[in-house]
């Protein structure tokens, strides 16, 4: 069974990818740039900054 902060960080990457790809689309689709914008940047926390507090904060 795996342990709660890589769960945590599957979990976050994966919401952070689905994040990702409608920033993505909307790019394609030409959506309003504030909200593509906003969409990576949701992504970016989501891919990157959660998985490595919730490893941190429990490795403390």
């Amino acid at each position: 069974m795996l342990e709660a902060p890589v769960m945590i960080g599957i979990v976050s990457i994966c919401i952070g990818f689905v994040f990702f790809m409608l920033a993505a689309t909307g790019t394609r689709s030409k959506w309003d740039k504030k909200v593509t914008i906003t969409l990576f940047a949701v992504a970016i926390v989501f891919m990157t900054i959660i998985p490595v507090i919730g490893a941190v904060g429990f490795a403390a």
